[in-house]
């Protein structure tokens, strides 16, 4: 069976999209019950906490980031996501957990699709809105909101649901750049906006966030806000006053660019037979890219719009600012488009920091990741954390601060977890074959979802044939252009926009169709390495392996796992090990002896 057959159910459809300049108000939302807080009128030295997080990207053209957090603080180089996808890496920063302690490990919940291991209700089941650092941020007297998107699968039909940790919730229960909904606490309603150019979502996002900020001269509290918006998410529209603005930007033309068929032979499963990027494809990407760019200058002017109402209330200096995103993106590096790989492209991104005592216009070369929010805000805000012993990152505070680690790179960390443990990520009944035994059978979050053995010890056929559904990429490539080509979406307002813009541009629509495939279909584990001795790239699938020495070969255009040292081989592996069933502390990799040779 061909994953066409698996994943029917992602080509589906919603209904008709809300008309121009429509904000509906709908249902009423269940919210936690109010907590009363010490010192609630109050003004306190504890320092506040904005979180800014976008989606999908990887490069960025913005000149205010630059201006207002990159320049007035840290860039942190190598930071790095867990699993390369929007769900399972928003689970880890809320959680402060890799994606095999969470047992989140797909999207699902949107466009009717549902995959039992991935999306909001997932997380949900998992009892994981009781362990969010925000809910702990609350409890110990912060003001908390969330505004944007929360999670995949928190829909118009879930988003009656405001989760536990937030005094103020404005959640994207569908969401687009026009024609959304949000789940919105402040009405107690749901509410819908449409085409107008006042309901792009990154710009109402930024209001209610400045709206938010604001609330501080009533409410002297200290605050942690997480703002999300939808870009650079596909289908890439930019705010009217944006399109056209970065004309001619096109994907830089690297040595993973359209890889070569020399290069792609060293690499395993269906990498290899990957046909080469055509033109109309190249132009389509080369597009992309530029809107991609586009949608974040909205966000630009967000971060503008953040920094100057913080210093209208006073409170600049004593908040700490953080700015990243989810998961990277590949434009046609590795003959590949999207996400959930485990390139560089994929899970190496931008991460920014400011705030009270943090250097200026520093650029740190310390191993950090999406893992570590969670211990970092709880540590900055001085709150003691309940689930300290499950949490799996490392607090960045000593690094904020300036302490020793802040001169010693290797004393933080020098290899961390990098993970995609079932096959599509978007429908999987079970975690792929290589995902290994649990240590502790009571606390699986796979129990009931691992393939099980025949008898003889063999897999199943139809285990073996979804974990090399990579065998049927191309041919599944080629009937996209025939019939439903983006799991739906293509059908909503969105897309229609991104395919007016497209146009416009003389874009041919197979090659639009072939830029936006994302399917990742493989299972990995993975281990980055970073130290003042070098740096590598382990990565195990199902068929094979693969290793990189990012230092000589950036762009991973060199499998060099048969021909590396045998004793590398083996630190890597064993390190990987484990790393793949570890918890709390033991996700700390603090040394490898591999990196003295």
């Amino acid at each position: 069976m061909v994953y066409s057959a698996l994943l029917i159910a992602l080509f589906l459809a919603l209904g008709s999209a809300p008309a121009r300049g429509f904000h509906k108000q709908q249902g009423n939302l269940l919210k936690p019950e109010p907590v009363e807080f010490p010192g609630h009128s109050e003004e306190s030295s504890r320092p506040n906490i904005v979180f800014i997080l976008t989606d999908d990207q990887g490069d960025q053209h913005m000149p205010k980031l630059a201006k207002y957090i990159a320049s007035e603080g840290i860039n942190f180089t190598n930071y790095i996501t867990n699993y390369a996808l929007c769900c399972p890496s928003r689970t880890t920063i809320l959680a402060g957990m890799c994606s095999h302690n969470t047992g989140v490990v797909g999207v699902g919940g949107d466009m009717n699709i549902y995959n039992p291991l991935g999306g909001f209700n997932r997380f949900n089941d998992q009892g994981l809105e009781k362990k969010t650092g925000p809910l702990h941020l609350q409890q110990a007297g912060y003001r908390t909101g969330l505004i944007g998107k929360y999670l995949n699968g928190y829909t118009r039909e879930t988003a009656f649901h405001v989760p536990p940790g937030y005094d103020r919730w404005f959640g994207i229960g569908e969401i687009d750049y026009y024609n959304w909904t949000a789940s919105d606490q402040a009405s107690g309603v749901n509410t819908e906006w449409g085409t107008a150019e006042e309901d792009y979502s990154t710009d109402v996002l930024t209001r209610k966030a400045v709206e938010y900020l604001h609330q501080y001269e009533e409410d002297k509290r200290p605050f942690f806000l997480y703002l999300a918006p939808y870009a650079c998410h596909r289908p890439h529209v930019p705010a009217n006053r944006h399109i056209g603005a970065l004309k001619g930007l096109k994907v830089p033309r690297v040595a993973s660019w359209n890889e070569s068929g020399e290069h792609l032979s060293g690499k395993v499963a269906f990498l290899r037979d990957l046909p080469p990027v055509d033109e109309e494809t190249a132009r389509a990407l080369d597009f992309e890219y530029q809107t991609r760019a586009e949608t974040l200058l909205a966000v630009d002017d967000a971060i503008e719009a953040v920094v100057q109402a913080l210093e209208d209330i006073g409170q600049l200096d004593n908040t700490y600012i953080f700015y990243t995103s989810d998961n990277g993106y590949k434009l046609g590096h590795h003959r590949l488009a999207g996400k959930m790989s485990a390139y560089e492209n994929d899970i190496r991104l931008p991460f920014y920091v400011r705030g009270p005592g943090v250097p200026r216009g520093v650029e740190l070369t310390h191993l950090v990741g999406n893992v570590d929010f969670v211990p970092t805000w709880l540590d900055l805000a001085g709150v003691e954390d309940p689930h300290a012993s499950t949490r799996d990152g490392i607090s960045l505070a000593p690094i904020l601060r300036q302490e020793p680690v802040f001169d010693n790179p290797d004393s933080h960390r020098v290899g961390i977890l990098i993970e995609k443990p079932t096959t599509t990520g978007i429908i999987d009944e079970h975690v792929s074959v290589i995902v290994p035994p649990a240590i502790d059978v009571l606390n699986d979050p796979f129990t009931g979802r691992r393939p099980v053995r025949l008898p003889n010890g063999s897999w199943p056929s139809e285990v073996v044939e979804r974990e090399f559904l990579g065998k049927h990429f191309n041919e599944e490539t080629q009937k996209r252009l025939e019939g439903s080509w983006y799991f739906g979406y293509e059908k909503l307002a969105g897309y229609q926009k991104y395919l007016e813009l497209a146009k416009k541009e003389g874009l041919a629509l197979d090659g639009v169709i072939k830029a936006a495939n994302e399917i990742f279909p493989v299972a990995y584990f993975g281990l980055r390495t970073q130290s003042a001795k070098g740096k590598y790239k382990y990565i195990e699938y199902p068929s094979g392996y693969e290793l990189y020495d990012l230092d000589k070969d950036p762009h991973e255009t060199r499998n060099i796992f048969e021909e590396a040292a045998p004793r590398l081989i083996a630190e890597l592996q064993n390190a990987l090990s484990l790393l793949k069933v570890c918890r709390g502390a033991s996700c700390h990799v603090r040394s490898l002896n591999v990196l003295e040779l």
